[in-house]
């Protein structure tokens, strides 16, 4: 895969990916029913003969609040993740919604129907919306993305990141550059074994954490969750 072809992957937003079956513990914290945060959306100028009204395609927002993901968003500079949302899918939309979101059909895997697939890729990486044990689709509360091979060899490829530029295979330094106030989690996962998490609090409850092996960002989980870091497999065997 080129780099191309990875910014189609995500700028399509949607790729169905079959994951296997589903592990014990509810992976979502109290849900958000409302997206989180408002991008800025200027006042529509008034039209005279002399004036010509000019379209931010970076503010364009859906009902809701949620940012239109579009060719012409991305052409703007609009990142594929913020603290709330990936590409136009933001935390509080059910599946429909994320569904019309992105012109795509969204469903929870057949065993776990609380994950969505959001993205995937045939060289490792993963993108994935949650929602609540109890009420499947309801509601999405984070994201989750992971690259299935040594975050060394990220860099080869176009990840979606945040507008800061962070995202799998970004280096310690550089996240703490863009986050000075993220803290350190040693996360001691039952399921997984050790983690070394650091979480950066966003707007609304909303914030990022970021996983990091050897020194290097290999997972991202974002959206409303614990600022005390994250543990366990959301559907594995």
């Amino acid at each position: 895969m080129n780099r191309n072809t990875a910014r189609a992957a995500v700028a399509a937003t949607i790729v169905t990916l079959g994951l296997a079956a589903c592990g014990p513990g509810d992976p979502s914290p109290s849900p958000s029913s409302t997206p989180s945060a408002t991008p800025t959306h200027a006042a529509s100028p008034t039209a005279t003969a002399t004036t010509t009204t000019t379209t931010t395609t970076t503010t364009t927002t859906a009902a809701g609040g949620c940012p239109i993901w579009s060719d012409e968003s991305i052409a703007g500079g609009l990142a594929a993740i913020d603290f709330n949302r990936f590409a136009g899918i933001c935390v509080g939309m059910n599946y429909p919604e994320a569904g019309a979101a992105s012109n795509m059909d969204i469903a929870g895997v057949a065993a776990c129907p609380w994950v969505a697939e959001l993205a995937n890729d045939s060289a490792g990486l993963y993108v994935t919306a949650l929602s609540s044990y109890d009420d499947p689709g309801a509601s999405i509360n984070f994201f989750h993305m992971i690259w299935m091979n040594d975050p060394a060899t990220a860099s080869s490829y176009e990840m979606p990141g945040t507008k800061e530029g962070i995202t799998i295979g970004s280096t310690l330094a550089q996240l703490q550059a863009a986050y000075p106030s993220a803290t350190h989690h040693a996360i001691d996962d039952m399921s997984r074994g050790p983690r070394d998490e650091w979480v950066v609090l966003g707007p609304d409850g909303n914030e990022y954490i970021f996983d990091v092996i050897d020194g290097l960002v290999s997972e991202l989980n974002w959206g409303q969750l614990q600022p005390t870091g994250i543990q366990g497999e959301y559907c594995a065997l």
